[in-house]
C-alpha cells in the first residue's frame, strides 16, 4: 500500500474533503486524505510548513513537496517520492517537532473554530445558489462536493466560492487552485 506523505501547517486530523485539490493532503502517519486548517497565526503556521518540508527534504526524501498557500502539503505517494516507507517514516519521525502540536492533531477548540468556519462558509454557499452544498462534520471537514454532485468547476460554484472567500477553510480550494489542479490531474 503507497503511504501518503504528512500534513504541515496545524496537522489537524480531521476528515478529508475527497476529490477536490485542497485535499489531496495527508495527515501525518495516515493513509487517508488529510488537511489542515488556518489558525490567527497562519503565518507562523506557513514557516512551520514550509520548514517542515525542507526537513523531510534534508532528511532523506529529496522530492518533498512545498506547501500550498492553504498551508498544506500535496498528496504524494511513495512511489512518487522516490523513497521506501522506512525511509519516509525515519525523515516524518526527524521533522514531527515542526508541526503544531508535535503533529498530534488539533484541540478540541481548534477543531470547534474550523467547523464555525466551515459551517459559515457552507450556508454562504447554499445562499450564493448552491442549495445542496454540505454542512461540516463533527470533525470541522466539509465533504467532497462531489460526493453530493457538486460540479466545482461549474459557473454557479465558482461564483458562490468566490462570493463567500472570507468564510472559505484554507483546506476548500480557490476556483483558480480547482481549475489549477483538474488541467494537470484530468
Amino acid at each position: 500500500m503507497t503511504a501518503i506523505i504528512a500534513t504541515a501547517g496545524l496537522a489537524v486530523a480531521v476528515a478529508g474533503c475527497g476529490g477536490s485539490p485542497g485535499s489531496h493532503v495527508a495527515q501525518l502517519g495516515s493513509t487517508s486524505t488529510q488537511s489542515s486548517f488556518t489558525s490567527p497565526a497562519a503565518s507562523g503556521q506557513e514557516n512551520r510548513a514550509v520548514a517542515f518540508s525542507q526537513c523531510m527534504r534534508s532528511n532523506g526524501v529529496p522530492t518533498f513537496p512545498d506547501p500550498t498557500s492553504g498551508e498544506a502539503i500535496p498528496k504524494v505517494g511513495l512511489k512518487q517520492l522516490g523513497v521506501s516507507g522506512s525511509q519516509f517514516q525515519a525523515a516524518q519521525t526527524a521533522c514531527q517537532h515542526l508541526l503544531l502540536n508535535g503533529g498530534s492533531g488539533p484541540s478540541p477548540a481548534q477543531v470547534q473554530q474550523v467547523r464555525a468556519q466551515a459551517l459559515e462558509f457552507s450556508q454562504c454557499v447554499r445562499s450564493h445558489g448552491v442549495p445542496n452544498f454540505p454542512d461540516p462534520g463533527s470533525d470541522g471537514r466539509i465533504p467532497d462536493p462531489a460526493t453530493v454532485g457538486i460540479n466545482q468547476g461549474s459557473p454557479h460554484f465558482e461564483a458562490a466560492n468566490q462570493a463567500c472567500r472570507k468564510y472559505r477553510p484554507p483546506y476548500m480550494p480557490t476556483n483558480a487552485a480547482y481549475n489549477a489542479y483538474t488541467r494537470t490531474h484530468g
